[in-house]
């Protein structure tokens, strides 16, 4: 193994089954932004273009044809991050969802590793799901959110951190939420939330009824439902929280919204909570929201135990709570904070798997 500094990284050409990534040169940009349809091509040039470091710019090809795909880089920062690379990559949308993504990230970490490397992080834009899918199928790891860190037109936007160390498997990680795609009964449907959905969630949340049993003083706006949703992937990939929108499965329309949130992973201990647009009360869809979610839980996440909670004053979610199967386990004396700056007790429920 050689030390980075022993190798001319400018020159260095790297193998893969299917690719070659050999040094970058202008005409090679020049034909990309030719195909750069979402734009992203340009924030990955200026975000790598001048450079004080040391760095393997390369292109990305194809290694039968020679045919250019994208771009990557490497780099390494001696002054600040002591035996750290830093690995980003670009891939023309045409010959995206091929797995050329991964393959670059893979075999860059391999080869920085061979270098004397210890570490190689990858930075992701807080709302760019394949970029984080991505770094989880290469084996990193996520490890925090940088504030402002990648350029985002003329303004900045939060970065993701993954990282990989040279002693960890170069195997997928292991997600504590996995995939629901649709989970419906046929008169509703859960999926995640999703752009479309803002009208509907900011409907539910400034309903009467529902800020009468919010626990913030603050009402929300359009903007935050745009942000609930952008981050929805993030906060899914990071097995933090699965948010769902409730669809009427007869007409399509977003009736609602549910989330499961992992309070205590270690113990596999989630916690549900709802809400529904006020046409749509009254009809029995959060319970059956509620028992769909309930059991995708305990058969795909291998959730142990789930808790509910809710104001003693509220009736009606209590009845949710009991139709789903969950059990009345005691009360919390003034554990929830009301919309008006009070405090109010909290009625807690429990369910655990079947059998």
């Amino acid at each position: 193994m050689t030390g980075y500094a022993d190798v001319e990284w400018s020159t260095a050409r790297v193998e893969t089954a299917r690719l070659l990534l050999r040094p970058l040169r202008p005409r090679d940009l020049a034909e990309l932004r030719l195909v750069d349809d979402d734009g992203q091509l340009g924030y990955w040039a200026a975000a790598t273009g001048d450079r004080e470091t040391s760095w393997m710019r390369a292109a990305v090809t194809e290694r039968s044809t020679g045919r250019l795909l994208g771009a990557a880089d490497l780099c390494v920062d001696p002054w600040r991050y002591a035996a750290t690379a830093r690995v980003e990559v670009w891939v023309a949308g045409w010959a995206r969802r091929r797995g050329y993504g991964g393959e670059v990230v893979r075999s860059l970490s391999s080869w920085a590793f061979r270098h004397g490397m210890m570490r190689v992080e990858l930075l992701a834009d807080s709302v760019n799901e394949p970029a984080q899918r991505l770094a989880l199928a290469a084996g990193f790891r996520r490890e925090g959110q940088l504030r402002a860190a990648l350029p985002a037109g003329r303004t900045r936007t939060d970065a993701i951190v993954y990282a990989r160390l040279a002693t960890d498997s170069a195997l997928p990680v292991r997600r504590g939420l996995p995939d629901a795609g649709e989970l419906s009964d046929g008169v509703v449907t859960l999926r995640r939330v999703r752009r479309g959905d803002e009208d509907a969630l900011l409907d539910e949340r400034l309903d009467p009824e529902s800020r009468r049993w919010s626990t913030s003083t603050r009402q929300w706006t359009a903007a935050d439902v745009r942000v609930f949703i952008a981050g929805a992937a993030a906060a899914w990939l990071a097995g933090t929280e699965a948010r769902f929108a409730i669809v009427e499965s007869a007409t399509g329309d977003c009736a609602g919204s549910l989330g499961l949130r992992m309070t205590v992973p270690a113990f596999r201990i989630a916690e549900i909570g709802y809400g529904l647009r006020a046409g749509w009360r009254g009809h029995g869809l959060a319970t059956r929201s509620v028992r769909l979610v309930a059991d995708w839980a305990f058969t795909r996440v291998g959730i142990a135990r789930l808790e509910l909670g809710t104001a003693v004053a509220n009736s009606a979610s209590r009845r949710v709570a009991i139709r789903a199967g969950f059990q009345l386990e005691g009360f919390a004396r003034m554990r929830l904070p009301t919309s008006d700056g009070g405090r109010t007790d909290e009625a807690r429920f429990g369910l655990m798997p079947p059998g």
